[in-house]
């Protein structure tokens, strides 16, 4: 399976440590977040890495270039301009060959891939999302299911979340080629254009859920956290 990464965040909240870098570049225990992504990507047997580059592309292909010193293939998409994180997936998509990982390029992540990807085949779901409990679901999108864990409802972080709950789509989906099919415009958000539109089109969404570590670090509080996670292993 390939794995693509949304790495074109410009890192606004964090700005004081992106003015030169991209968001994923940031540094957590000595490395960019990115580079631990792609050490995560290569413990879990993906073949190839494809980076949706976007803002400051150019310091992304410099570090990781062809994947070579990484020991895993490495493609770069660069952004022409800001496509928002699905304009970057269709981009990208002459590289989709059958079902493919996607991860934020801002994330932390510990899931166990192998389990995920055999809860999706075994669902013969069309997109998996990895949901959990978020510790802030006043700016997060919010999930809701039925007793079958299959995908209801999609809330955006910029919709009321009056009663919405607390599941929250957690930045890490699988995705079956016959979702890019959705993709009819050339700049929208991933989340907000084809989960709704996906769920009106009857595909088969379910969510995905353990209580292994995933976590953003796009705030400087959500940062410390994960530095903090991270000495602890």
């Amino acid at each position: 399976m390939k794995l693509f990464i949304s790495t074109g965040g410009k890192g606004t909240r964090l700005s004081f440590l992106t003015k030169d870098i991209p968001k994923p570049m940031v540094q957590i225990a000595g490395k960019p977040v990115l580079h631990h992504l792609v050490e995560w990507a290569k413990k879990y047997n993906i073949e190839e890495i494809i980076m949706l580059n976007g803002y400051k592309s150019e310091v992304i292909v410099d570090y990781f270039k062809d994947g070579t010193s990484f020991n895993i293939p490495i493609k770069h998409s660069n952004e022409p301009y800001v496509l928002d994180s699905g304009g970057a997936i269709k981009l990208a998509q002459k590289y989709i060959s059958g079902p493919f990982a996607y991860i934020s390029g801002d994330h932390l992540c510990e899931v166990n891939l192998h389990n995920m990807i055999a809860f999706h085949n075994k669902q013969k779901s069309q997109m998996t999302i990895f949901v959990h409990n978020s510790t802030h679901p006043q700016d997060a999108d919010i999930i809701k299911v039925n007793e079958n864990n299959q995908v209801i409802k999609f809330i955006s972080k910029h919709a009321d979340h009056t009663d919405a709950g607390k599941l929250s789509n957690a930045g890490l989906c699988i995705i079956e080629p016959e979702i890019i099919g959705l993709m009819n415009k050339e700049v929208f958000n991933f989340e907000n254009y084809i989960y709704p539109k996906a769920l009106n089109q009857n595909f088969k969404i379910m969510a995905y859920t353990t209580d292994e570590f995933i976590a953003d670090m796009g705030t400087p509080e959500r940062l410390k956290k994960c530095e903090e996670h991270l000495k602890l292993q």
